[in-house]
């Protein structure tokens, strides 16, 4: 399927920055697209009020699981960026992006 979006947005309140971004409002919706589309550029949100049982799934998680999707040797975008206005997540975030996914 053809991406006619090249980047992402993922956040549950902050509007998107301009229409060449697609948005997503949880964990579960951003890994979707994730895997179903390329984006070249995603940029993360830490607190997205989203759960799987009783556990939050954060910004953090995407991150993890986008760390694991490079491990496994599948596409993940070429540019990951945090956009949190939560210290301590945008922190954690940005040690596994620099670390795993620059």
């Amino acid at each position: 399927m053809p991406n006619t979006f090249k980047k992402l947005w993922v956040d549950d309140e902050r509007p998107i920055p301009d229409d060449s971004w697609d948005r997503a409002y949880s964990f579960h919706e951003a890994v979707l697209k994730l895997e179903l589309l390329q984006y070249a550029e995603v940029s993360l949100d830490h607190d997205l009020a989203s759960f799987y049982g009783n556990t939050e799934m954060t910004g953090y998680d995407i991150v993890k699981w986008l760390v694991q999707r490079k491990m496994d040797g599948l596409y993940v975008p070429s540019s990951c960026k945090v956009h949190s206005a939560n210290p301590i997540g945008v922190v954690n975030m940005q040690h596994l992006i620099d670390r795993y996914l620059s």
